[in-house]
């Protein structure tokens, strides 16, 4: 990492803050976000939650003509529940080892009893073991029938998904090596490929160990992508345009999870969708070639003619004007960008004022990367007969949350607090999903506890935008890609432990959602610390809104004051000429008279000395 002063940036001059130049690279960038955002949370679909009667134990020892005759085995009868009141569950993931040992031949064929009976033996006690293999009674096959990832194999679906975690942290870290050395474009494009690549054989393998490698080998090249998207991102666009990009960066990744229910409708097999999902990526290879490179990049390798060429490319799809020495004046601020010293990691723990902002920054961003991320997967525990709602709701949800700190970062001077509010409401609002009756109607339970799920995803949204794009005012300007870099690196490593949250299921399934609610009051208390030094100084606070009686007795004085001091002054035509046309004032200086007065008496002080050094020089002439 490496900063360079920015007193007169030649890139930006005339690259200019946004044009049609950056506007074609940051839609190609922005579409890279959704297949990135399709191979992650594809688990939803992909390993759906099994349900009572989805699975049936099956021991390895027999062996059945089909799998309803082993149905009809471990099922009670229809005449039995007929015949009574009480409710019978069966333990698929168990059977009685004592039952297996004396029944369970193949030579009894259909003659055998029910290992799920416990046997009529003068024994008081026998053991229960857990089963081995499993028949699956469902049309869709899953990640979940495939691998029997299901009882005491469940707990390896979040294994896939802490594996994409880890494929992320160390794709992040490399592709900030790499950058060094390749540029941008060029890793953009090696991720592509190698997501295509690893992303089809994460579908096609036939065992899991090679399923959890190659899941998390493709999230390596998606960090890749996104990695050296948001550098040229940040390279090519400059000012409120820049905000603006960044922050909506994340707007992709949520019409990607929009558009995941209608893909998957189209796939009755998890390895078709994750060959679809991967292949798609070939489209953006082919439009690869309009994505512009990093100017400054290209300068810091002292590759001049190249970026003498990619800035009159954006200035003539810009039409701005070029200086004549272009080629000088490149050739200067390389040697400057060449010669900035690399930032340590250490320098931004050296003021101890700001240690404990930089570590409550990094908290703040973990837990809203969780919520981020394990909320969409989490998703499943509300069944598979609503997931496709759920998921393009929560889609929205995120989509609505982006805008809105959007709106708190560019309108609001305590943007900080703000949101922390939000994620305080929103974070207290959640506990009362535990109010929610469980006798009414399935779907009509099912909408109920989606408004709390929405609520809370809106304001992390919301959270998450204003952490992306204002992390960095913690810090002087050439510390902020090293804190950037500690910050998400951070919070992907918390994230790889995340997915186990789903193991509270077996308690209650409202024992997530209940856990983020407690994670999102954290994090509102963190973000409201953060106002205490940091806010937007240069979003002027709103006056108090004036009376019409108070306009008019305020603006009244004003212009009787104008035209005293027009009057007084009547001899200097460009004085009056002035005072006459500037019949405006805003609504800070009409409550503050005195101020106000002040600074129009400097300014026609200011009129008269001009008026007399030009009455002096006529004299002489």
């Amino acid at each position: 990492m490496s900063s360079v002063k920015s007193t007169d940036d030649i890139v930006q001059r005339v690259t200019g803050n946004f044009g049609k130049w950056q506007l074609r690279s940051i839609i190609l960038i922005f579409l890279c976000k959704i297949p990135t955002a399709w191979f992650m949370a594809c688990v939803i679909y992909t390993a759906p939650t099994a349900q009572k009667g989805d699975y049936y134990c099956r021991p390895s020892t027999i062996r059945m003509s089909s799998n309803s005759s082993w149905i009809r085995v471990t099922q009670t009868p229809l005449n039995d529940i007929q015949r009574t009141d009480r409710e019978f569950q069966v333990d698929a993931c168990h059977v009685y080892e004592h039952s297996l040992r004396e029944n369970f031949k193949f030579t009894h064929g259909n003659n055998y009893t029910n290992p799920f009976t416990r046997p009529q033996s003068n024994q008081t006690h026998f053991n229960i073991i857990p089963c081995e293999h499993f028949e699956h009674n469902s049309d869709y096959k899953s990640l979940v029938t495939q691998f029997d990832l299901v009882c005491s194999r469940e707990l390896l679906v979040s294994v896939t998904q802490s594996f994409h975690a880890v494929g992320a942290l160390i794709g992040g870290l490399i592709a900030i090596t790499a950058l060094k050395y390749i540029s941008p474009r060029c890793l953009m494009l090696y991720g592509m490929l190698g997501q295509i690549i690893c992303g089809n054989l994460t579908g096609i393998v036939s065992t899991y160990a090679l399923h959890v490698y190659y899941r998390c080998l493709t999230s390596m090249f998606c960090a890749f992508m996104y990695t050296a998207g948001q550098y040229i991102l940040s390279d090519v666009t400059g000012g409120k345009a820049k905000t603006i990009v960044i922050t909506l960066f994340e707007l992709f990744w949520s019409i990607g999870l929009i558009l995941l229910p209608g893909i998957s409708i189209f796939f009755d097999s998890w390895s078709h969708l994750y060959v679809a999902i991967s292949s798609s990526l070939i489209i953006l290879v082919f439009l690869h070639k309009w994505i512009s490179d990093s100017p400054r990049w290209l300068l810091r390798q002292n590759k001049i003619e190249n970026a003498l060429q990619l800035l009159l490319e954006s200035a003539a799809f810009n039409n701005r004007e070029i200086p004549l020495d272009l080629e000088k004046q490149l050739e200067a601020y390389s040697r400057d960008l060449q010669n900035a010293k690399p930032i340590k990691y250490w320098r931004l723990w050296t003021k101890k004022e700001l240690r404990k902002y930089i570590v409550t920054i990094h908290w703040a961003w973990a837990i809203a990367t969780i919520l981020y991320n394990v909320m969409i997967l989490m998703i499943r525990s509300l069944g598979l007969k609503h997931i496709n709602v759920n998921t393009a709701c929560l889609g929205f949800s995120e989509m609505l949350g982006i805008f809105l700190g959007l709106y708190l970062i560019l309108y609001t001077r305590h943007r900080w607090l703000w949101s922390g509010y939000l994620v305080l409401a929103s974070g207290f609002i959640t506990y009362f999903i535990w109010l929610v009756p469980s006798s009414i109607k399935e779907t009509r339970r099912v909408g109920y506890e989606m408004i709390f799920w929405i609520i809370l995803k809106l304001a992390n949204s919301a959270s998450l935008s204003v952490l992306t794009t204002c992390s960095g005012e913690l810090v002087p300007l050439e510390q902020r890609p090293i804190l950037m870099l500690s910050i998400t690196s951070f919070s992907r490593f918390c994230l790889i432990f995340a997915p186990f949250i789903s193991i509270t299921t077996k308690i209650h399934f409202l024992i997530p959602i209940t856990v983020f609610a407690s994670l999102a009051l954290s994090n509102g208390i963190l973000m409201c610390f953060m106002n205490i030094n940091f806010w937007n100084e240069q979003q002027m606070k709103i006056p108090k809104i004036p009376t019409p009686n108070t306009y008019r007795r305020k603006s009244s004085i004003i212009l009787l004051q104008r035209q005293s001091s027009s009057a007084s002054g009547k001899n200097s035509t460009h004085s009056a000429d002035n005072i006459s046309n500037n019949l405006t004032i805003s609504i800070t200086d009409l409550w503050h008279l005195d101020q106000y007065f002040e600074s129009l008496q400097e300014t026609e002080s200011n009129l008269n000395e001009e008026n007399t050094v030009e009455i002096v020089q006529l004299e002489k002439f």
